[in-house]
């Protein structure tokens, strides 16, 4: 049995290509739709493919190689109530979180290799290998020691770890110890995200980014760039108007994501971005709003970075 926690990452920038003033992006911000004052840009980068690119707020969250050292640490904390219980854990086959190329889409499909081999479809999908059934499956009991009982509600769960040792755990026992509220998966996260009642929410910073893409989507730039885009995918013979949408727009889904007409839409798709300079006008303007989130949030995301340390102080601690 498998308890997911969120992962949520990003790859830092390595290195920007050329760089171009953006014609009509003023130095100062500009005002948007209702009246909205937009953040100013400067210049904006030519840029396609986004495989390493990195955004202000990754600074915020543990990279992908820390995040696998978290997710060994909670599995190591699973099986220490586990075996308080009484029951042997071991944890099942999780796939690493990726080290590199977590940005490869952010802002759609811009990798034109990739377009001409796969079409719409993502690699790491057409790559996946149908994890290994479990030796055993676990019994009744090894699933209530684990998550708890079935019929527990978000609400019944302690939002910290102080909240679950005042409660002393659920009326449960195995091995004569108290199975915790929400089982020993829940015990896990405690430990390691939220032990006391100050720690920031572990969603805060992924709220922060989808904050900033959802005033990004808006800004008035991205929508004259997206306009451009649709408009050169109008002469290649496709109509479409969101880049982020364009498969489902154009009607492909499942294998048809890969087959001959997804590669030639895709092929004309990644062409028209370069074109447009899309990804360079949604890079930067996804990252002036994360920027001014950052400004307007320092002094939680100051605690974010403490916590974040202290954090993977305690995995490096148990998975040594």
């Amino acid at each position: 049995m498998q308890y997911h926690h969120l992962t949520v990452s990003r790859i830092r920038m390595t290195a920007v290509v050329a760089v171009f003033a953006l014609a009509g992006c003023s130095a100062t911000g500009s005002d948007g739709a209702a009246g909205r004052t937009e953040p100013p840009l400067g210049s904006v980068p030519a840029m396609l493919r986004t495989v390493d690119v990195g955004f202000p707020l990754d600074a915020y969250e543990a990279t992908p190689e820390q995040h696998n050292t978290l997710t060994r640490a909670q599995n190591v904390l699973i099986g220490q109530c586990m075996s308080r219980l009484g029951f042997a854990y071991r944890p099942p086959a999780q796939p690493q979180v990726p080290t590199t190329g977590m940005n490869a889409r952010i802002f759609g499909l811009a990798d034109p290799d990739a377009a001409a081999r796969y079409g719409y479809m993502n690699p790491s999908v057409a790559k996946a290998q149908t994890p290994p059934a479990p030796a055993k499956p676990p019994t009744q009991a090894e699933l209530l020691a684990l998550n708890g009982k079935d019929d527990l509600q978000p609400t019944d769960l302690p939002a910290t770890l102080e909240e679950a040792e005042k409660a002393g755990g659920s009326e449960v026992t195995f091995n004569g110890h108290k199975v915790p509220v929400g089982g020993c998966a829940r015990e896990s996260f405690l430990k390691l995200y939220a032990r006391k009642a100050n720690e920031v929410d572990v969603l805060f910073v992924f709220n922060l980014r989808g904050e900033a893409e959802s005033k990004a989507r808006e800004d008035s730039r991205i929508r004259a760039v997206d306009k451009k885009w649709s408009q050169c995918m109008a002469k290649a013979g496709y109509t479409v108007n969101d880049p982020m949408k364009a498969p489902k727009e154009l009607g492909f889904a499942g294998p048809e994501l890969s087959g001959p007409r997804a590669v030639t839409a895709a092929k004309a798709d990644v062409q028209c971005k370069e074109q447009v300079n899309l990804v360079g006008v949604h890079y930067v303007v996804t990252k002036a709003y994360q920027q001014q989130l950052i400004e307007q949030h320092a002094e939680t995301l100051a605690l974010v970075k403490e916590q974040v340390d202290s954090r993977l102080k305690l995995a490096a601690s148990l998975t040594h």
